[in-house]
């Protein structure tokens, strides 16, 4: 029998802006977010299972991943709407899980749009079930506004300058049930910004960025309280500051910070500049 096997990329995201304006009737917060699409990073193996086996086998190599893996709630949800045979999956992790860098839903996006390939449409996947950060990786390109908890993107067509990312993980990992309850116990149900004022900051920052403009520190409601619980930022982001840094900040609700350059030699000057950080886990250099 001809076994066919594909090879799948998987993409992640940066967060350059993330205000939570407010708390939704079905219990997800309201957020407004400018992303950015990371190069690919991790990858998907993927062979149907045309033996006795009727399960799924699903091997994670690199991180660790702990409790269900997001790829079993996409084939149990594609189940309902298409036939799929018995999948082995063999998924390389880079990025461990709670850095905010929305790997996982890079994963799932990357075998809903195999699962979609010659669909009809009726039987195709969105990607809102599946998570959040999903349909960004579904519909957009490199830079999008996001907004809903996730599902509204708007893809931007205006030409961007090129950067290359330098993206720190820590040590230490934050679940986003945890980041969100230690936004709320700092604001309780009245946010920084409304949904008009976090528009005209998201456009300020593209605006900058576009021009190729240092803006500094990135807005994140979630940066304050990782700060207090973690002020080992404050080093990381003067070091983005010294090394010529268009901006910098945390991705998501954390853990990983980042810092976006214009000069490609950023990644030899932030290694010598960090060496002295040891809570550091990964540096990732992404161009």
């Amino acid at each position: 029998m001809l076994l066919l096997i594909h090879c799948l990329q998987s993409a992640a995201k940066l967060n350059l802006t993330l205000r939570v304006t407010g708390r939704r009737g079905d219990g997800y917060h309201e957020l407004r977010s400018l992303f950015y699409e990371l190069p690919s990073i991790e990858s998907l193996t993927i062979e149907p299972d045309y033996g006795h086996n009727v399960k799924d086998t699903i091997f994670v190599t690199g991180e660790t991943i702990r409790g269900r893996n997001i790829l079993e709630d996409v084939l149990a949800t594609a189940r309902k709407k298409m036939d799929v045979f018995p999948l082995r999956i063999r998924l390389h992790k880079v990025v461990p899980p709670g850095s905010g860098l929305g790997a996982g839903s890079g994963n799932a996006a990357a075998l809903i749009s195999w699962l979609n390939t010659a669909r009809d449409e009726n039987e195709k996947l969105g990607g809102e079930e599946a998570g959040s950060d999903v349909p960004f990786f579904l519909k957009a390109g490199k830079w999008a506004f996001v907004g809903g908890r996730g599902e509204r993107v708007e893809p931007l067509v205006e030409p961007m300058p090129r950067f290359f990312s330098v993206v720190v993980v820590p040590s230490w990992g934050m679940s986003t049930a945890r980041a969100f309850s230690l936004l709320s116990a700092k604001y309780g149900s009245s946010f920084p910004m409304d949904e008009e004022d976090a528009e005209k900051e998201r456009l300020l920052v593209l605006e900058k960025l576009k021009d190729n403009l240092t803006y500094g520190l990135l807005p994140n409601d979630f940066c304050t309280v990782l700060l207090k619980e973690h002020p080992e930022y404050e080093d990381l982001f003067g070091v983005f500051l010294e090394n010529g840094s268009r901006g910098w900040g945390i991705t998501g609700s954390g853990s990983a910070a980042f810092g976006l350059f214009s000069e490609k030699d950023a990644f030899s000057r932030m290694i010598r500049s960090c060496n002295h950080m040891h809570w550091i886990r990964k540096i990732l250099y992404l161009e």
